[in-house]
């Protein structure tokens, strides 16, 4: 079981010190001009840096072991996010060979954690 929780948890950390060394990284030249983002690992900095951690680890814990709850909070950052990012984040960690060979597994799981998400977010909005 240990394994399980050390896995979501992993995925999260790789995400969430990429978006720290880029946060390093720019306070270290913040008197240059800021280039603009470019390639994919600025695209999933930018999604990831629209989670909160804790959400982040809830999310990625619950695609990668289904043993973490969703909160119809990080359901709605999530939704938030986008799609895009969200496909886009798993792909990423799907694509490092620890996780990789969970893919066909993982996947499935996170669209429907997306689609989970969508509903629980409908749900919590007032009505129009």
């Amino acid at each position: 079981m240990a394994r399980s929780e050390n896995f979501g948890f992993v995925a999260f950390l790789l995400i969430a010190s990429g978006v720290a060394l880029l946060s390093i990284a720019r306070a270290d030249y913040e008197d240059a001009p800021a280039p603009e983002p470019s390639g994919p690992d600025s695209f999933l900095a930018q999604c990831a840096s629209k989670l909160t951690e804790k959400c982040g680890e809830d999310i990625f814990g619950n695609i990668f072991t289904k043993e973490i709850e969703l909160t119809p909070e990080c359901c709605k950052k999530l939704v938030l996010v986008g799609r895009e990012c969200h496909e886009a984040m798993v792909n990423f960690i799907v694509s490092i060979p620890t996780f990789a060979k969970n893919a066909s597994i993982t996947v499935p799981r996170s669209k429907q954690v997306w689609n989970k998400c969508v509903l629980l977010t409908e749900e919590t909005l007032p009505p129009a």
